[in-house]
């Protein structure tokens, strides 16, 4: 009998910023009109790769935590969940620009950029042969560079928002993947360890490499489907204010 548990992973992780959302101090809703467009089209984009590997056994779901709905060779919450992780994702960097409209980590996003994008295309030569980790970094790289190629000022935002965001990352992806908090070690690198899956991995395309029962892939991972998301975001809102501006 499935308990659903995935489904309320990802209802657990949109809740608080949802109902936020309509705080009139937050008003994150009138940011709608530029996070929607943005988040479908990264989900597009995310849910193709997904199919394809899911498919291929690089990785899988437990049908014991599911509710049973499949699209596409993908259960529904994992539909969901490229919804309610970017709508928390993005609804935290809007928060932090709008209440702290100096980049919280001044120039030093800069040399952060330019080392992420370095270490990321490392990691794609290096790994090349691991389906997961080579193209992950591959895409990381390949957006990294685009932001250092034409400058964003929003650069200092993001990497302060992915940097506080990333301990409810690690916990709801650790629940993901079967973690006791009680039980396991900071870095447990062996998967039999691993008491009870949601989401499965295979070991041969990825890394290895485990932050408690979490792939250190899915950091890699995280940072390209927050990236993007605020990428599209900032430019669907930029193009708002430009219209906006011209109607007036």
């Amino acid at each position: 009998m499935s308990d659903w548990t995935y489904l309320w992973v990802n209802l657990a992780v949109l809740s608080v910023p949802f109902i936020a959302s309509f705080d009139k101090r937050v008003a994150f809703v009138k940011e709608w009109k530029a996070f929607w467009p943005a988040c479908l089209l990264t989900m597009a984009g995310f849910i193709a790769w997904d199919v394809v590997f899911t498919a291929r056994g690089i990785w899988g779901f437990n049908p014991e935590h599911l509710a049973g709905i499949d699209v596409l060779g993908l259960p529904i919450e994992e539909w969901l969940f490229f919804i309610t992780v970017p709508y928390a994702c993005v609804f935290t960097y809007a928060c932090f620009k709008k209440y702290f409209p100096k980049s919280p980590l001044g120039f030093g996003h800069r040399s952060l950029t330019v080392a992420m994008t370095g270490l990321c295309l490392a990691l794609a030569i290096g790994f090349s042969d691991r389906a997961y980790l080579g193209l992950t970094a591959a895409l990381c790289t390949v957006w990294l560079l685009g932001t250092l190629i034409r400058w964003r000022s929003w650069m200092g935002h993001f990497w302060f928002a992915y940097l506080v965001l990333l301990v409810p990352f690690v916990i709801s992806n650790g629940v993901l993947t079967g973690l006791d908090f009680w039980s396991y070690p900071m870095l447990h690198n062996t998967p039999d360890a691993i008491a009870d899956h949601i989401v499965w991995y295979n070991n041969e395309e990825n890394s290895g490499w485990r932050l408690f029962t979490m792939p250190v892939d899915d950091l890699l991972y995280g940072l390209l489907l927050i990236g993007i998301n605020v990428s599209l975001f900032e430019a669907f809102a930029a193009r708002g204010s430009s219209s906006v501006q011209i109607n007036a």
